[in-house]
């Protein structure tokens, strides 16, 4: 006889429960995916994304004409050839006006000055090579009244490729708006310039190509520029190397597209951005000292830094984009907002500064630090994500806020370590712990109390061994710590000062120091 269950009570199914652990699950998974992806790249993906013109190297010079111009008056080149350029032009110009020809000026210590219009002007050309020989000096008017095309913009203006090479040194003075300007691909192959313009310093809009030399630029708009918005694989600008001083009322290097930086020694001032990009950012190696009124490095896409070493001494937000990822190199950041940052700026914060603007909070929101010496003082979050933050490698200190409506580390969807030592201190109001599925060892530490600035942190094993330190730069009420030399059931001491402040023993991949709550009330209460 079969049992009725019709009395018994009936299982209810929680389905609330079910798809919020599904939820869960599928961040989670999400996560490790788009950190395992993060983890694969490079900027040598960024650089074959790029399409860069090397037509110059095609060009056998041997094959066509040389010419010897003194310059006395307005000179015209209609064909192909070299022309090797000496003199001074008071008042006057060289015009190319040669369709589908190839054209090499030699400026051989050559002194151009144009009262109404630029010194040296491209009209048409198929490649327009410049070399430098000695001292050459070039000066455009500060209006362009016997110039119709209003393209023409800068003292040389090429609506051709142009390359300019030679060991000589070439000054010019932009008067009107820009110092270089070509409407196609500029390659600068060596050479040493000192460029005051009264807007651009450097700009090719489909490219800005620097393979070496030594650039002076003071400008009162970008200083090296590329605007190509629409053809794929333009609107870039590399520099392989060299030594720049750079000074801009607006932003020190731009690309629509992508900025790639090889090597080289950079010193950028910058009222706006001093590295900027609408899409994505590389940097291989080099020096770069920064001061920034904005940001210092911006991307609206992806940073990727592979190495070198990055000094941010000046910045509203040190380093930003949607993605970040860092392989390597030595990076400090001084930020009077947030020191890294994947998802935008505080618009209450930054409504009237120049360049203003945020993303949408989203899961693309990433930071992955795979490796180098990062070192963060922010006034602000000091490592921010609106999505995720990894750590996997390399060593990262951040001294973060003193207020507590910012933290050392803030993150949207979470932060995880799995490698590297991170040490983050700051105000208790916002801290962040790392995730429970992180895989290194951890410490979130609330102090009973505010500690001064210049409080030197010590962490030692059971054999009295150092295995964490910093020396803080600001008052600071919590500590987030992650460390591969913390070790399950060990017994470890927190030392301030040298003196001892508590004994404790590595319990959980997050072992919690402290109480939040009383922390919280006794620093907000200063």
């Amino acid at each position: 006889m079969a049992k009725d269950n019709s009395s018994l009570p009936k299982s209810k199914i929680n389905y609330k429960l079910i798809v919020g652990v599904l939820g869960l699950v599928l961040i989670l998974v999400a996560a490790i995916l788009v950190n395992s992806i993060a983890n694969k790249d490079t900027s040598s993906v960024l650089t074959g994304a790029i399409s860069i013109d090397n037509g110059d190297q095609e060009i056998n010079w041997n094959r066509y004409p040389t010419t010897d111009v003194e310059l006395t008056d307005t000179y015209e080149i209609t064909k192909s050839g070299t022309y090797h350029v000496t003199g001074t032009l008071e008042d006057g110009k060289i015009t190319i006006n040669a369709k589908n020809e190839v054209v090499k000026l030699i400026l051989d210590n050559v002194t151009i000055s144009n009262s109404a219009g630029p010194a040296i002007s491209c009209l048409e050309a198929e490649d327009l090579v410049i070399e430098l020989v000695g001292e050459n000096t070039l000066e455009d008017g500060a209006n362009y009244a016997n110039e119709t095309d209003e393209d023409i913009t800068g003292t040389i203006y090429s609506k051709a490729d142009l390359t300019i090479e030679g060991s000589g040194g070439l000054n010019i003075t932009g008067n009107f708006q820009d110092g270089i300007v070509s409407k196609d691909d500029l390659k600068i192959k060596s050479g040493t310039y000192v460029i005051d313009a009264a807007d651009d310093g450097i700009r090719g809009k489909d490219s800005v190509y620097i393979v070496d030399g030594n650039f002076t630029i003071s400008s009162a708009a970008d200083s090296i520029k590329s605007t190509n918005e629409i053809d794929a694989g333009k609107g870039f600008v590399l520099i392989e190397k060299g030594n720049f001083n750079l000074i801009s009322a607006a932003k020190g290097i731009k690309a629509f597209n992508t900025v790639l930086i090889y090597d080289g020694i950079f010193d950028i001032n910058s009222y706006d951005d001093s590295i900027h990009s609408d899409n994505y950012i590389g940097i291989t190696n080099g020096q770069i000292n920064i001061d920034s009124g904005d940001d210092g490095i911006h991307a609206n896409s992806k940073i990727i830094i592979d190495g070198g070493e990055i000094n941010i001494d000046k910045a509203y937000e040190g380093i930003e984009a949607q993605a970040i990822l860092i392989n390597d190199g030595k990076i400090t950041v001084k930020s009077t907002d947030d020191g890294v940052n994947a998802g935008g700026g505080a618009d209450s914060s930054a409504t009237n500064r120049k360049g203003a603007g945020a993303f949408d909070a989203d899961e693309d929101c990433v930071i992955t630090i795979n490796g180098g010496q990062i070192y963060v003082n922010a006034s602000s979050d000091g490592i921010d994500s609106n999505g995720y933050v990894y750590f996997n490698g390399g060593r990262t200190i951040v001294d973060g806020p003193t207020n507590n409506g910012n933290g050392a580390l803030d993150a949207g969807a979470g932060v995880n370590i799995s490698g590297g030592d991170v040490i983050a201190v700051g105000a208790s109001g916002m801290a962040v712990s790392f995730n429970k599925n992180s895989s290194v060892y951890n410490l979130s530490i609330y102090l009973a109390s505010v500690q001064a600035a210049e409080t030197k942190i010590e962490i030692k094993n059971s054999q009295d061994e150092v295995v964490v330190s910093h020396t803080s730069a600001k008052t600071f009420s919590h500590m987030t710590i992650g460390s591969e030399k913390l070790y399950p059931g060990e017994t470890y001491t927190i030392y301030l000062n040298d003196q001892k402040y508590q004994e404790f023993v590595i319990s959980d991949i997050t072992t919690t120091i402290g109480n939040s709550n009383n922390n919280f009330n006794n620093n907000f209460r200063r």
